[in-house]
C-alpha cells in the first residue's frame, strides 16, 4: 500500500523546524524536475518533448476509496482521489521547504502565537465559486469542532481559534508555539457552501464527502462506480496551470480498484495500467523483462508496515506478552523470504530515513526461549499436548487480521502463524477486506492484532498522531477514530510528544524523540515489522515523473507529468 506525499502531509513536518515559520514562502520554481529515479543511485535520462494537454492515465487502487473528503479519508485509497481534488495552503518542495500554492505569503508573530496568511485571489472552485479565508477557516474549525469524527483532532490540538481577517486573509491563533504548524493545518480546503445544511458531526453525509466533492484542485470527479473505478478529468481553470505552463497535462485520470496484487501485476505487465509499486518478489522480473516498456523509480519508504497489538484487551494489555510476540516473530523471515532483502527491520518507530533516527537503538532479534519466560512471567503455563500455554484454563489464542488480496500480507500472516506457535501462541489468521476490517474490527477495538502500514514525513511529529494518547480515546460509541487503534497511553510518551512539538531546536527535539523511542520499543504497543526499499514502475510513455524522497513516483505531481505516445 502506497499513500501520496501530500495526503501523508498531516503525519509529517519538515526537516528543519524553523522553515515552517519563515517570513514568507519562496516562488515555486515553474520547471518541473527530471526524472530522479531509476536504478538504485542511477537516474533515467531526462524525457524529451514538451508538455501538451491529452491522453489518460491508468492507475490502480488497491481497494475502495473510504472518502472524498479531505479531512475524513484514512485510508491510502482515498488519498489517491483527495490528493487530486484538493488544494492546499503550501506545497512542499523535495527539500521539505513551504512553497505558495493557496497561500499567497504567511507570516508569524514574534511570540510564534499568531500565524497571519493572505490567501491567493482569484481561485476558483470546481462548482465555480470562490475560494476564500472564509473555506479555510471552515475546513480547519471543523477538524477542531467537538463532534468532528476524523482521525485527525490531534494535529490541530495547539491551535486557539481562527479569525478571518476579510476574504484573502486570515490569522491563526495558538495555545502554544508549534513547530509543525504549517503542516499539521495542510489540508485539502473544503467548499463552506457545499456543507451547508450539514452539521460537522453528519459531515461524512453531504454528497460533497464522496458522489460530489468540490475542490480547488487539479483534477475533478467524473464518474465513480463503486468496486470497478474512478474517473476524474482535467480542472481548465486551476489556478496554478499558468504557473507549471499550462497543467495539469494530462486529460483524465483512471482509477481501477484492483485487490488482487497479481491481477493488478499483469494489469501492468499488459499496459492497462501505468503505474505499479509490485511486490518485492516481482521487482527483479520486471526491471529485466520489461525494462524497454517500464521505467524504475527506487526509494526509500519513509515508513513501515507494522502490527497492531489491542493493548486494552487481555492479554495485550500486558507488557511482557506484547514483548513475547515481539521477541517471537521471525522478522528476518519477512524480510528476506518475503521482500527479498529489499527491506530493514526498524528499531524502533521512527524509521531510518528520518533525521530524528536514533541509530543507537538496536534490533530486537529473534529470541524464542526469552519470548517463553516472558509468557511464564506473565502467569501462562504450557499445555505439553497441545504445545500452546494457557492461563486460568484459557489457550493463548489471538486472532490476525489484514487486508486480504496482497501476496505479501498474506505471507505475513503465515509467517507470524508458525513463528509464535513456536513460543506457544495459537494464531487465528483472518483476511478480510480492509475497508471492513477498519470499520467492523480495529476501530471498535474488536482484534488482538492486525497488520496495516503508516507513512510519515521526515520529521517525527506524526508519532503524536500513532501514539498520543489523545489519538486513541473511543469515542461515544466506542471507536477510535484517531490513529492510536492499539489503545496506547503512555504518560511519559504524552508529555515527550508535547514537548517535542514545543521545541524549534533539531537537537533537543531528537532528544525528545530519543527517548520517545525507547518507550516505545520497552512497552511493545506495535511490531516493528519491516521498512521497505520500494520500487515503482511506470509506463515509458509517460514523462515528467518526480521521483520524491520517501514517497517515489508520488500522484501529488501529475499534474506535471504527461504523455508522450512516441
Amino acid at each position: 500500500m502506497r499513500i501520496s506525499r501530500r495526503a501523508a502531509s498531516l503525519l509529517s513536518l519538515l526537516v528543519v523546524a524553523g522553515l515552517a515559520l519563515s517570513a514568507c514562502g519562496p516562488k515555486q520554481d515553474p520547471t518541473p524536475p527530471g526524472n530522479n529515479g531509476g536504478a538504485q543511485n542511477e537516474q533515467p535520462a531526462p524525457s524529451t518533448g514538451q508538455p501538451a494537454v491529452g491522453g489518460n492515465l491508468n492507475l490502480v487502487l488497491e481497494k475502495e476509496p473510504d472518502s472524498f473528503n479531505s479531512i475524513l479519508y484514512t485510508t491510502a485509497y482515498g488519498a489517491e482521489i483527495v490528493t487530486q481534488l484538493y488544494a492546499t495552503l503550501f506545497e512542499f518542495n523535495e527539500k521539505y521547504e513551504p512553497t505558495p500554492y493557496v497561500a499567497e505569503s504567511w507570516e508569524m508573530s514574534e511570540d510564534q502565537l499568531t500565524l497571519s496568511i493572505k490567501i491567493r485571489e482569484g481561485i476558483k472552485f470546481t462548482d465555480g465559486t470562490d475560494l476564500d479565508a472564509e473555506d479555510v477557516a471552515f475546513t480547519l474549525e471543523a477538524i477542531m469542532h467537538p463532534d468532528y469524527t476524523g482521525a485527525r483532532a490531534s494535529s490541530l490540538r495547539d491551535v486557539e481559534s481562527i479569525e478571518v481577517v476579510d476574504k484573502h486573509n486570515l490569522k491563526i491563533h495558538l495555545k502554544k508555539p508549534s513547530a509543525p504548524l504549517l503542516t499539521n493545518i495542510n489540508y485539502g480546503i473544503l467548499s463552506k457552501e457545499a456543507f451547508e445544511g450539514y452539521s460537522i458531526a453528519e459531515m461524512e453525509k453531504a454528497p460533497a464527502s464522496m458522489d460530489a466533492p468540490v475542490g480547488a484542485g487539479p483534477y475533478k470527479l467524473k464518474e465513480y462506480v463503486r468496486g470497478q473505478y474512478v474517473v476524474m478529468e482535467r480542472n481548465p481553470d486551476w489556478f496554478m496551470s499558468e504557473q507549471y505552463g499550462g497543467a495539469p497535462f494530462i486529460e483524465t485520470l483512471t482509477f481501477k480498484i484492483i485487490p488482487d496484487s497479481q491481477t493488478a501485476l499483469a494489469a501492468l505487465q499488459n499496459g492497462e495500467i501505468d503505474r505499479l509499486t509490485p511486490e518485492a518478489s516481482d521487482v527483479a522480473m520486471l526491471e529485466t523483462q520489461f525494462a524497454d516498456k517500464l521505467t524504475a523509480y527506487n526509494w526509500d519508504r519513509n515508513g513501515f508496515g507494522y502490527m497492531t497489538l489491542n493493548n486494552s484487551k487481555a492479554p495485550l494489555d500486558d507488557k511482557r506478552v506484547r514483548q513475547a510476540l515481539t521477541l517471537g516473530l521471525d522478522r528476518e523471515a519477512i524480510i528476506t523470504g518475503v521482500l527479498e532483502d529489499r527491506a530493514t527491520i526498524p528499531p524502533g518507530p521512527i524509521p531510518p530515513i528520518s533525521w530524528a533516527y536514533d541509530d543507537s537503538i538496536e534490533v530486537l532479534e529473534r529470541d524464542v526461549e526469552k519470548a517463553k519466560q516472558l509468557l511464564e512471567e506473565a502467569g501462562f503455563v504450557m499445555n505439553e499436548s497441545t504445545g500452546i500455554y494457557e492461563r486460568d484454563g484459557e489457550p493463548l489464542k489471538l486472532t490476525f487480521f489484514a487486508g486480504a488480496g496482497a501476496t505479501t500480507t498474506e505471507a505475513i500472516g503465515a509467517i507470524a502463524r508458525s513463528s509464535w506457535k513456536e513460543i506457544g501462541v495459537d494464531l487465528d489468521v483472518q483476511m478480510i477486506d480492509f475497508n471492513a476490517m477498519m470499520d467492523n474490527y480495529v476501530a471498535p477495538g474488536k482484534f488482538d492484532v492486525t497488520f496495516s502500514a503508516f507513512n510519515l514525513g521526515l520529521d517525527p511529529d506524526s508519532m503524536f498522531n500513532l501514539f498520543h494518547s489523545s489519538a486513541g480515546q473511543p469515542d461515544a460509541n466506542g471507536n477510535v477514530l484517531g490513529f492510536n487503534r492499539a489503545r496506547f497511553y503512555n504518560d511519559r510518551v504524552d508529555e515527550l510528544l508535547e514537548k517535542a512539538r514545543e521545541e524549534f531546536d533539531p537537537e533537543k527535539r531528537k532528544e525528545y524523540y530519543s527517548e520517545f523511542q525507547r518507550i516505545v520499543v520497552d512497552e511493545a504497543p506495535v511490531i516493528m515489522v519491516y521498512s521497505n526499499v520500494y520500487t515503482d514502475f511506470v509506463n515509458s510513455r509517460v514523462k515528467g515523473v518526480v521521483n520524491f524522497p520517501g514517497f517515489g513516483a508520488t500522484s501529488d505531481y501529475i499534474y506535471r507529468w504527461y504523455i508522450n505516445e512516441k
